[in-house]
């Protein structure tokens, strides 16, 4: 096969998407399914290894290294994940690596459900219970790796490093690593899509070699994810941790809004005013000016309802040194003027 064919296949349904298509269809009405189950051939269904979730004898309750491997020091398969999957919980006891090609995926893990899109690249190790599905005809590519082959790699004097790739592979080896996945943002990179389809075609065809270019690859792939995208890492240690810092982070704004600056964010908690703003970002999907703002005004409209300051005082006291940038403010927040904002709450229209 050479890539114009594999693209070629890749965007062809094969026979488990054309069955997995009409399952999906029939989902639309109770009597259509019922009658889709009825007349299904359990004999077909089994020997292909389709996956009905209604049928408890098609649900595997692991995946594991001998449904795919014969030889476990080679260890590394990649192959298209089958578009109109239906979504199935379940672990395995390789390592599972899928890269979105084309379009997008949904995965749940950890109690977390979320869209995968173009470029995203996640690792989940052996053990970790998830589910992944491919609604429509979106392009994921699987990559199975088996724990000998990571061990043989990352523990080797080439390539091992310290960074959070090497980490994540060598401490889930044996199951002992609290992050149950490690995901990448890379976007339409098309050097890493290029790289994908060469260790594509280097597993489907196998030739003299294979073995030793598929590994050549495989690393040159991770390393290449290190060097451009490291900074787009996300763990779920990492999610906590961003969360935590969000909280801080706006509190500390809150209690210091009426004359608070970046500079001031910046050295209460020991970082760059560059840094800052793009870690203010991160975490909490605003900037710096709209935390400040939102703080200030939702603390005018407190005194407003709660005090008889003039407004100029209010402004004064929230952090505005000229009443009427405060008032513009105020306006295009909440559509009227402070003293109308009073004059309605008085009158109990809003609570």
């Amino acid at each position: 096969m050479n890539q114009i064919e594999l693209m070629q296949d890749l965007h062809t349904l094969n026979e488990s998407e054309l069955f997995y298509r009409s399952y999906q269809e029939v989902h639309k009405s109770p009597e259509s399914l019922r009658h889709f189950l009825d007349s299904l051939d359990m004999d077909y269904v089994l020997e292909k290894h389709f996956i009905v979730p209604e049928i408890v004898e098609t649900m595997p309750p692991s995946m594991k290294d001998e449904y795919f491997f014969n030889n476990t020091d080679i260890g590394i398969i990649l192959q298209k994940h089958n578009c109109y999957t239906p979504a199935f919980r379940h672990f395995h006891t390789y390592f599972e690596a899928f890269y979105v090609f084309e379009g997008i995926c949904h995965h749940e893990i950890a109690g977390q459900s979320r869209v995968l899109r173009m470029g995203d690249f996640c690792i989940v190790p052996p053990g970790t219970s998830h589910t992944i599905s491919v609604q429509d005809r979106s392009i994921v590519i699987v990559m199975i790796l088996s724990s000998e082959v990571i061990e043989n790699v990352f523990k080797s004097p080439t390539y091992y490093k310290q960074n959070a790739l090497a980490d994540f592979f060598l401490k889930n080896i044996h199951f002992s690593s609290d992050n149950n996945y490690l995901m990448f943002h890379t976007g339409n990179d098309q050097e890493l899509k290029d790289l994908i389809i060469q260790m594509m075609l280097e597993s489907i065809n196998r030739y003299q070699e294979y073995d030793a270019i598929l590994y050549s690859q495989f690393a040159i792939f991770f390393a290449k994810l290190i060097r451009y995208y490291e900074g787009t890492i996300e763990t779920p240690s990492q999610n906590q941790r961003n969360s935590g810092l969000a909280y801080d982070i706006m509190t500390f704004i809150q209690e210091n809004h009426d004359r608070i600056t970046l500079d001031d964010v910046a050295q209460h908690f020991n970082y760059t005013p560059e840094y800052t703003s793009k870690l203010i970002k991160k975490v909490t999907n605003s900037t710096f000016m709209n935390l400040v703002t939102d703080s200030r005004m939702k603390h005018a409209v407190s005194l407003l309802k709660s005090t008889r300051l003039s407004v100029a005082q209010i402004a004064n006291q929230v952090g505005y040194e000229n009443a009427e940038n405060f008032i513009r403010t105020f306006r295009k927040k909440y559509s009227m003027t402070p003293s109308a904002y009073r004059k309605v709450s008085d009158s109990n229209y809003i609570v």
